[in-house]
């Protein structure tokens, strides 16, 4: 691909994939601080957080990263004039148990929680 011809298009059609394991990222074996907060799994460390007493390091499962990609994309095509056009974004208010799983009845969405 061109590098010049990316300028040319729409931010939401170069956008990276969302890291998964195996991708080549310095993948360890911990705990997801993110949605799910399962231990012992493959997690990448996704950030610092910084609070009034701590700074820390935040790992994130493949799951939980895409999510969070998910809730990203989101939040910057709403800011997007010409992405917002015919999006709604669903606020997860109605929620059900599938399987063990937390599902949202609106958008059927599988819910990290």
């Amino acid at each position: 691909m061109n590098p010049a011809l990316a300028v040319e298009r729409s931010w939401r059609v170069t956008w990276p994939p969302v890291a998964q394991t195996g991708d080549g990222n310095a993948w360890v074996t911990g705990a997801c601080w993110l949605y799910c907060r399962r231990e012992g799994v493959r997690v990448l460390w996704v950030g610092s957080v910084r609070t009034p007493g701590a700074t820390g390091d935040v790992y994130a499962c493949g799951p939980c990263i895409a999510e969070l990609d998910r809730m990203v994309r989101e939040e910057s095509y709403g800011r997007d004039p010409a992405g917002a056009a015919g999006t709604t974004t669903c606020e997860h208010r109605r929620l059900a148990k599938r399987g063990g799983k937390t599902h949202c009845r609106d958008c059927e969405r599988q819910l990290y929680l």
